[in-house]
């Protein structure tokens, strides 16, 4: 990554989309956080048993699931439950030897060794720091991603279970993997491990009864009192979409909700859900979609292609009526709900095209912009644009009236000829949490043959609460432009709203 990244971490709370919902964390970050764990029918059951078997010193505990199934965010929740009642060691990097694994625990639990220890002075200390005194609290490791141990490692592990007295093991072990490493333990050389194993819990998929409750939770957590809502409709989507698993669910919640967040709406619909389906691309909605075009017969073929017909005549229909991006004053605006490179339908991208003023013709420029975040208040986007400023990104900002929703101020950088010239310039700068939208339009308050000839301009925007920026003409001379716009009704209503002296604004295509 370019050594120009910028340090995010303090934009990162506000997101794309975090203060338009007012939420005061991403509801459905990828990443296995245990404040957000959705205990479904079989998460409860995994970590009682999980638990039951810690406390009563059992040993080996197994646990195997899916990918994206929670596995992770079960062993942290566990590791949380056990906080200040055990000792723990949490290995997440299980593709090491056997040796170094033995290593790895005792630096998690402070015991001193020599550096050229072999396995059975490791194995010793480990015991000794074991007896060493009359233990209350149980040792517990756990091992994540132990699908990819070798298989010498496994049977190492299998030695630990030996450490025991008389009445109980003296080490409890917590080994979470892939269903292979079911394959793994099954083969003839670890059947001793095998036989240790005195709990084995599988994590099964949501059910889609839990959907509802497991999206909720989340957007609780990250702030939602209610204004915030996915209908029913949206998570019947949702849950076919991704069959229940929790990795996949947040994925499409997460992209659902910019979808609802550029429709300038706080309900997430079907449509919203549709939409953010389209952009990931890769979910067993889309394939099983594309299985009707695989059956022998012609006539499933047929109504197939019927089917699509249909869909782009009501999506169409949809996109042209839909309200763009500020509407008259007193009524909530509407953008178009997602960017219109996303849009592969011709026909629609037409229509909206000619609703937005704009009918893109062979040859005509269009440009590209990429969206930053966006924030209630000016101050905010002020304090960030100068956080970019200083790490050489040219940002600007525009304020928006989204009508019932209020005043906001979207924050954008850069015109590009098309999206891969934009998505270079992220991958450049480390960009997160942004979007790249198309964006044609702008209002052009001033021109003159240098920069520098409007600072007195520029300062005079800066006190009214306008972010100008200069772009370069093929003549030589620069113009002064406020903004970038979707669609030219948006810049049309915007530019009228401005009201400095000695300004006249006008829209241009950028």
């Amino acid at each position: 990554m370019s050594n120009q990244q910028i340090d995010t971490a303090q934009i990162h709370r506000e997101g794309i989309y975090l203060d338009y919902f007012q939420f005061q964390e991403a509801p459905f970050s990828i990443t296995p956080d245990p404040g957000f764990l959705f205990l479904s029918t079989t998460h409860q059951s995994v970590i009682e048993r999980i638990i039951y078997g810690i406390k009563n010193r059992l040993g080996f505990i197994l646990l195997t699931g899916e990918v994206g199934t929670g596995k992770t965010t079960i062993c942290r929740s566990v590791l949380d439950r056990l906080e200040g009642n055990a000792e723990t060691v949490y290995i997440i990097n299980p593709s090491l030897s056997g040796i170094e694994i033995l290593a790895t625990i005792l630096d998690d639990l402070g015991v001193t060794y020599s550096a050229r220890t072999g396995k059975k002075e490791l194995m010793d200390s480990l015991n000794s720091f074991l007896l060493a005194s009359d233990r209350t609290k149980p040792v517990v490791i756990i091992i994540d991603d132990a699908q990819t141990m070798p298989i010498e490692a496994l049977e190492d592990l299998r030695l630990l279970s030996n450490l025991e007295t008389d009445k109980e093991k003296l080490l409890q072990m917590v080994i979470a993997g892939q269903p292979e490493l079911l394959a793994t333990i099954s083969k003839p050389e670890l059947r001793q491990l095998r036989q240790r194993i005195a709990i084995s819990c599988n994590l099964d998929y949501l059910k889609k009864e839990e959907m509802p409750g497991y999206i909720e939770r989340r957007l609780f957590i990250a702030g939602n009192k209610g204004q915030v809502r996915f209908t029913s409709s949206a998570t019947d989507v949702i849950y076919k979409a991704s069959s229940g698993i929790p990795r996949l669910i947040n994925r499409i919640c997460d992209y659902s909700l910019i979808a609802c967040y550029l429709s300038n709406n706080y309900t997430i619909t079907k449509q919203h859900v549709k939409q953010a389906l389209k952009e990931i691309g890769n979910t067993e909605y889309v394939q099983k979609r594309n299985l009707v075009f695989k059956k022998p017969n012609y006539l499933y073929a047929i109504a197939g292609i019927l089917i699509v017909i249909a869909f782009f005549a009501v999506y169409t229909r949809f996109l042209i009526y839909e309200n763009t991006e500020n509407s008259e004053p007193g009524k909530t605006a509407k953008l178009a709900s997602i960017p219109v490179p996303a849009i592969k339908n011709t026909i629609a991208k037409q229509a909206l095209n000619h609703k937005a003023g704009f009918i893109e013709k062979e040859g005509e420029e269009v440009s590209y912009t990429i969206l930053l975040a966006s924030h209630r208040f000016s101050k905010r986007v002020s304090e960030e644009a100068s956080l970019f400023r200083n790490k050489g990104i040219d940002s600007h900002w525009v304020e928006v009236d989204l009508g019932n929703s209020g005043i906001w101020h979207r924050h954008f950088t850069g015109r590009f000829d098309n999206k891969a010239a934009a998505q270079n310039y992220i991958n450049e700068y480390g960009l997160a949490d942004v979007l790249i939208l198309r964006a044609p339009w702008s209002i052009q308050v001033y021109e003159e043959k240098s920069p520098e000839a409007m600072k007195g301009i520029i300062n005079n925007l800066k006190a009214n609460l306008y972010d100008g920026y200069i772009q370069k003409m093929e003549n030589g001379g620069y113009r002064l432009l406020i903004g970038a716009f979707v669609t030219r009704k948006g810049a049309e209503y915007a530019a009228g709203k401005i009201a400095v002296s000695d300004l006249s604004p006008v829209v241009v295509l950028r």
